[in-house]
């Protein structure tokens, strides 16, 4: 393409180059008749071979300048030049996003920002009917004060006819493009969607998902790769991240968010707790509580203890069942000699343990242990918390998942649910070994209850809840500990039938509303 530096384009003198791709070269110029400065982008001679392309172009770049919106960039005119086809737009000086990923990955706040930004414009242009097609961080301008503008609607479409497969002209940009856009059928706002969890994924990260030595490799990988894990990456990123990226980049139109804006809205949920500042666990905060089986195998691990020991609620179901010196890091003569003292003198308190999180830093913490004992006194397990030693611990991230909070039918559903499973396994026990084995697990129960000062009661079958909210934590640490001895007496496969029997009985909305407290995960310790 012949240089225009100090052409004059009808009204536009154009003064600087600023930009050039592959399709595009983009030159800074100064508009006369409003003594403003703007961003030309002139496309190849090439493209008007085509004799349908000029009108095509008209009519799509007429739609592009149609879009009124705070986050799309301003298109002022367009038109043709010595055979090139060109459009004028608003000049951003702030440079571009892909400017911004260049730097390394990004903080999630500026992320949520820009993606909400972004999400905005592309639901207010798939409103009007019109698909980006070539959504990609160079794609999204910034202005001084960092503001995205959305640029190049529709050109991606206008190209589309000159443009194949089986060469280096792939439709759209291949790092960015959806599966389907390797097909001949006609593309949806899905397209897009992908493309912006691609970028999301990119902004994380600081790169982007998949590459290949071929643009075509790259689609291809896209095709049929599976979707990268990107806590593998940033692993501090709360776990609900990766579910938000494998929805937005789907292999199935179907399958993915169905609009940009569910998408905006998901991520920003999925990162409420890395946007907040990172705090260290300190001696103020609450003690972590792990509980263990007579044996010394964990049967549940709260979120403050996952905290502690910097591992996601994902490794939550690997970690149950494990014994205390694997999950802990320390040696397991010192965790046989713990749970052997625990079960013979009751309690200890404040023991110096060195344990290791999941990276191998050590971690310096106070131990205090209660042993939980049924009706007759027999050992079944302990209750033992941790506390981070003050200037011992590094800072970690706050727990991928704060305890629920539902609304006041969510606690009525959640109390219910947790009264109804208890009930079934204090009448399995019962059918067993008749009503002493139902006052065993009543002692159980209320024994960790009043360590932990949870306020639910158990006596005779009648349970009482008083917690205020629906705190999974609570119902999930106290129905372990009842399955952990109903197992030890009754079987895993009669207990599990019982309370599977109890689900049945259930509607799907209250089923939905309690699947936090994931009760048959407890199982895989036993």
């Amino acid at each position: 393409m012949t240089d225009l530096v100090g052409h004059q384009l009808g009204q536009y003198n154009v003064t600087a180059e600023i930009g050039r791709g592959g399709m595009a070269t983009v030159y800074q110029a100064t508009q006369a008749s409003m003594k403003r400065t703007v961003a030309i982008k002139i496309l190849p001679r090439n493209l008007t071979h085509d004799e349908k392309f000029l009108a095509r172009f008209y009519r799509e770049v007429e739609i592009a300048a149609s879009l009124q919106h705070p986050h799309i960039l301003p298109v002022y005119d367009f038109g043709e030049y010595d055979g090139m086809p060109y459009i004028v737009m608003s000049y951003m000086n702030g440079g571009t996003l892909a400017d911004l990923i260049a730097k390394g990955p990004m903080e999630t706040s500026e992320i949520t920002r820009i993606v909400q930004e972004m999400a905005d414009a592309l639901d207010y242009a798939h409103g009007k009917g019109v698909i980006h097609r070539d959504f990609k961080p160079s794609n999204v301008l910034l202005d001084e004060q960092a503001r995205t503008y959305l640029a190049d609607f529709g050109l991606a479409k206008v190209t589309e006819s000159t443009d194949n497969l089986t060469g280096t002209g792939i439709l759209g940009t291949p790092t960015y493009m959806a599966p389907e856009q390797a097909e001949p059928n006609e593309l949806t706002l899905a397209s897009d969607v992908y493309a912006l969890g691609v970028t999301i994924f990119q902004m994380l990260t600081g790169r982007v998902p998949y590459e290949a030595p071929t643009p075509l490799g790259v689609l291809m990988a896209h095709i049929t790769q599976p979707i990268p894990d990107i806590q593998l990456i940033r692993p501090e990123l709360p776990y609900e991240t990766q579910a938000v990226i494998g929805r937005s980049m789907a292999k199935g139109v179907m399958d993915r968010y169905p609009s940009s804006g569910a998408l905006s809205n998901a991520l920003a949920v999925a990162l409420k707790a890395a946007t907040n500042e990172l705090k260290a666990v300190s001696t103020e905060s609450v003690s972590a509580l792990l509980m263990t089986n007579m044996l010394g195998q964990v049967i549940f691990m709260d979120q403050t203890c996952l905290q502690l020991l910097r591992r996601r609620q994902s490794d939550a179901r690997a970690v149950i069942g494990k014994s205390l010196h694997e999950v802990l890091g320390i040696e397991r003569s010192v965790s046989d000699q713990l749970i052997k003292e625990i079960g013979k003198a009751g309690k200890i308190s404040q023991r110096r343990l060195d344990i290791k999180d999941s990276r191998g830093s050590a971690v310096g913490v106070w131990c205090n242990a209660n042993a939980t004992r049924d009706d007759k006194g027999a050992f079944v397990g302990a209750d033992i918390t941790l506390r981070p030693i003050q200037d011992e611990i590094a800072p970690v991230s706050e727990p991928s998942i704060a305890p629920k909070n539902l609304d006041t039918s969510g606690e009525t559903f959640a109390q219910a649910y947790f009264i109804k499973q208890m009930n079934a396994l204090r009448n399995s026990l019962i059918q067993l070994g008749g009503q002493r084995l139902g006052r065993n697990l009543d002692t159980i129960i209320n024994e960790t209850a009043q360590r932990n000062v949870w306020p639910i009661t158990m006596e005779n079958g009648e349970i009482k809840v008083e917690v205020k909210n629906a705190d999974t934590d609570i119902y999930r640490a106290l129905l372990a500990k009842g399955i952990a001895y109903a197992v030890n007496l009754v079987g895993k496969k009669m207990v599990m039938k019982g309370m599977q029997a109890v689900d049945k009985q259930l509607d799907s909305r209250l089923l939905e509303l309690v699947r936090d407290l994931r009760i048959y995960e407890l199982f895989d310790a036993l």
